[in-house]
């Protein structure tokens, strides 16, 4: 594995890996995804094992070679911690920590770690609580379960007006619930709070573009907003999940304004609480005119072609109703050759979308041309009553093309780049000057 280096002020914690024994390609891919969130999260492997699935789903893995592992493992003097490339039930941590006696990880504990460690706003650590209290909830019910079973303290209360209450679990469950719809109702306040500001930004900015740049984890998105920015304002680093909070950065391609919007990155598998959690982030994200959906060109194909489903599905489970084009970057690291062999199977695997391939490094210049492209602008031959407040505003608020005046009547032939918004802000601004005002689409 890569060396390990120490960025955030977090210190470096031993542990033993243990990996499903790869069938496919796909799990391989995923092991290697493994060994990178473990890097991520400053984990260093001192021993790495893989293992069949067991056909007893009890402990996920093989009894043999786990008991194999435990007899390894018992003359380890320190305690140690044992990292699992995959996601396990409750019973299962729970059955696997009782047999190796140490702190069992599991590939979301995993994620959440990082997460944790990477959230910067108040909303992103807001959903991670959440995220963590969806998580963590049947897992420390079953261990109170557990613990109440030893104890003899299973049925404590009795029932009745002369009851002594609650039991302990009833307790467990009424604080969970209650902290959970306390951590909703905040973050359904700031998303409330980010809608306002999303419109008002579309009411500033009704003739610009907005994109977004989204994709599996560590594709290199930030870099791309750095360099169409021509700033460092988002942060780069080969980490997974480098981007937590949604950021926002502007540019002006000649006339037009874009704001170009970097995302959390995908990764496959992700528990539907975790998606859930984060979800309003997302949405948000995805409000945008074109998607950018980001893979990284300098690995195999077969990766390509995998983490562009799980990213392309991410996207379709929130229904974006907008332009989507897939995106190779880092086209630098591999050849010319290689980089036409995977435009090629990528259009033919996703011909619905439109494919292009860019290097964040070198050229970016297909990037600007998509942008450039899509320009919605529509033509339309206004007439209105004389009035020079309301021809300044069309100015300012439209490109005009040509301009007649008649005694009663001025004319123009005018292009608004966003009807959706456009047509309706000069109706208003009509009505408040008083203004006749009639639209004919040409």
């Amino acid at each position: 594995m890569e060396e390990i280096t120490l960025d955030d002020n977090h210190q470096v914690k031993d542990c033993f890996l243990i990996l499903p024994l790869p069938i496919d390609k796909r799990q391989l891919i995923l092991n290697e995804e493994m060994r990178e969130l473990l890097l991520s999260a400053h984990y260093r492997v001192i021993k790495e094992y893989t293992m069949k699935i067991g056909k007893n789903p009890k402990y996920f893995f093989s009894i043999h070679q786990l008991n194999e592992l435990r007899y390894e493992t018992e003359t380890e003097k320190t305690p140690f911690k044992l990292v699992i490339g995959a996601h396990l039930s409750p019973k299962q941590g729970m059955n696997l920590e009782e047999l190796f006696r140490c702190q069992i990880i599991d590939k979301f504990d995993l994620v959440l770690e990082i997460f944790d460690m990477r959230a910067m706003s108040e909303e992103s650590k807001l959903q991670i609580e959440l995220a963590q209290l969806k998580y963590e909830r049947p897992r420390k019910r079953l261990r109170l379960m557990h613990q109440l079973g030893l104890e003899g303290a299973w049925h404590t209360e009795r029932s009745g007006f002369g009851g002594t209450g609650e039991s302990p679990l009833n307790l467990f469950d009424a604080n969970m619930t209650k902290k959970e719809a306390f951590l909703k109702k905040k973050l359904s306040l700031l998303k409330n709070q980010r809608e306002k500001r999303r419109e008002s930004r579309k009411r500033r900015h009704y003739d610009s573009l907005y994109c977004t740049m989204c994709g599996y984890t560590s594709a290199g998105k930030s870099t791309l907003i750095n360099s169409l920015t021509s700033s460092k304002t988002s942060s780069v680093s080969s980490r997974l999940f480098e981007t937590l909070d949604t950021r926002i950065c502007g540019f002006n391609l000649d006339d037009l304004a874009i704001f170009v919007t970097d995302t959390i990155g995908f990764i496959e598998d992700l528990p539907t609480f975790l998606i859930d959690s984060f979800k309003s982030t997302l949405e948000e994200s995805l409000a945008a005119d074109i998607i950018f959906i980001i893979v990284d060109a300098s690995e195999p194909i077969e990766y390509i072609l995998q983490k562009s489903r799980v990213s392309i599905q991410t996207i379709a489970e929130l229904n974006p109703q907008n332009h989507r084009v897939l995106v190779l970057n880092k086209i630098d690291l591999i050849s010319p050759e290689a980089n036409e062999e995977r435009l090629r199977i990528l259009k033919k695997e996703f011909h619905d979308l439109k494919v292009i391939s860019v290097s964040a490094i070198n050229d970016i210049s297909p990037l600007i041309t998509e942008l450039s492209n899509y320009r919605p602008k529509k033509r339309y031959k206004c007439s209105y009553s004389p009035n020079h407040k309301f021809r300044a505003f069309c100015y300012e608020f439209t490109s005009v093309e040509h301009e007649s005046f008649k005694s009663n009547d001025w004319e123009m032939i005018i292009s608004i780049r966003k009807p959706d918004y456009g047509v309706e802000i000069l109706k208003q601004r009509a009505i408040s000057l008083g203004v006749q005002l009639d639209l004919e689409v040409i």
